[in-house]
């Protein structure tokens, strides 16, 4: 019981730390003022770090986890098994993805073409999907009211952000040529 519960806990932080690091992205690219520009982008970077050493101890916990008891080929290959291999394998890629725009962004960045760099950054929206998905398929709690609260606010969040940079941009855009 103890071990499902620091599963759980692990996984809502990585979920949340992602789902910040989205928002915070979006709103970056805004027009926000130029310091609060700065302190996006620091939350952005960190957030996507912090997301990420918690999806490391959830992976850690689910391949400790000794109930489900998943071989690790299962954790790392997606669709590898049959046991809920649709949203297992769903975590599994949104975990790949995070993973290459974090080490693109953080490690290699100065290396990589900016357009590159720009379509592989990119990857957070579809990555930051299949981890609601993920979350919303495989946690056996996910219809508690607090659970589905918890998912339906950080949604609504990340389409908000996602609305106001889209307008934001379509307004500087179709100000630009008057």
């Amino acid at each position: 019981m103890m071990i499902w519960l620091f599963l759980r806990i692990t996984g809502f932080l990585a979920y949340f730390y992602f789902t910040w690091a989205v928002i915070a992205g979006f709103l970056r690219k805004s027009n926000v003022p130029k310091k609060r520009k700065n302190l996006l982008f620091h939350m952005h970077t960190n957030a996507g770090w912090y997301g990420l050493f918690a999806l490391t101890a959830h992976f850690l916990l689910v391949a400790a986890d000794t109930y489900v008891n998943f071989p690790l080929l299962t954790l790392i290959v997606p669709f590898s098994t049959q046991d809920r291999s649709l949203y297992l394998s769903l975590g599994i890629i949104a975990s790949y993805l995070f993973i290459i725009v974090l080490f693109t962004s953080d490690v290699y960045l100065t290396t990589m073409h900016r357009t590159l760099w720009k379509w592989l950054h990119f990857l957070t929206v579809p990555a930051w999907l299949l981890a609601l998905s993920h979350s919303l398929g495989i946690g056996s709690d996910t219809f508690r009211p607090i659970i589905l609260g918890f998912y339906m606010i950080t949604s609504l969040s990340v389409l908000f952000a996602l609305g106001y940079r889209i307008n934001k941009r379509k307004m500087n855009t179709s100000g630009k040529g008057e």
